[in-house]
């Protein structure tokens, strides 16, 4: 029963560690947005001496961290280290019960959804890939069901 409890908090705490970085990552675009316009220009550097270029670099690593996105950065760097040990826990050892192998679908889905494209009309999209994913929430929501199915024949 603990190894079920410690790989259902383990990936809850995966998911709200992975919450949290896409709150970053939506912070980290929104300071971007707010950067000079010639930081959105990098085509406009061809043409330019090696120190110009140098001069441009230096002025927009200095524009990144004045809007602080070296700190959003960091924050990111640090919760991708604690999602991949964590990930990394759960992958040393198998899974002993439904729910445990359950939680692990759940992440694996929440991965591909963020990933993956299931829009036809997306440059990106590719229809393996949005197919894989599209079976592996089929195979994850049958598994909540039986599960559901087990827990009301057992009461």
């Amino acid at each position: 029963m603990t190894v079920i409890a410690n790989t259902i908090l383990t990936a809850r705490r995966i998911a709200e560690l992975q919450r949290r970085r896409r709150e970053l990552l939506e912070r980290q675009e929104r300071l971007r947005r707010t950067l000079p316009e010639w930081a959105f220009a990098p085509l406009r550097l061809v043409g330019m001496s090696a120190d110009e270029i140098r001069r441009m670099m230096e002025e927009l690593d200095r524009a990144e961290a004045e809007a602080g996105l070296d700190a959003v950065e960091a924050e990111i760097d640090a919760l991708d280290r604690q999602i991949d040990a964590l990930e990394h826990q759960l992958l040393a050892g198998s899974q002993q019960s439904f729910e445990g192998v359950l939680a692990l679908l759940d992440l694996a889905v929440a991965r591909l959804r963020e990933t993956v494209s299931t829009d036809p009309d997306d440059v990106f999209y590719d229809h393996g890939d949005a197919r894989t994913l599209f079976l592996l929430e089929r195979a994850r929501d049958d598994l909540e069901a039986l599960l559901r199915t087990e827990e009301r024949v057992a009461s």
